[in-house]
């Protein structure tokens, strides 16, 4: 049996240039992203929030940026 657990967190989405960002905070440290090319949030179906939200989980356990956040 799997127990399903749902992570409220505040996001800000940014637009520098072209480019859209999303920024958030995982435990205690600012995680951002380019959103995909063409994807804006004021125009995104709420369906695709639930992608954008993996993908910043997938951003802030990056072995990447795990090295950087230490």
């Amino acid at each position: 049996m799997t127990i399903a657990s749902e992570i409220n967190r505040e996001v800000l989405f940014q637009k520098l240039g072209h480019t859209w960002y999303i920024f958030t905070e995982v435990n205690n440290e600012v995680v951002y992203s380019a959103m995909p090319d063409g994807m804006d949030p004021r125009s995104t179906k709420l369906e695709l929030f639930e992608v954008i939200e993996d993908h910043m989980k997938k951003v802030a356990t990056h072995p990447r940026y795990q090295k950087e956040a230490a």
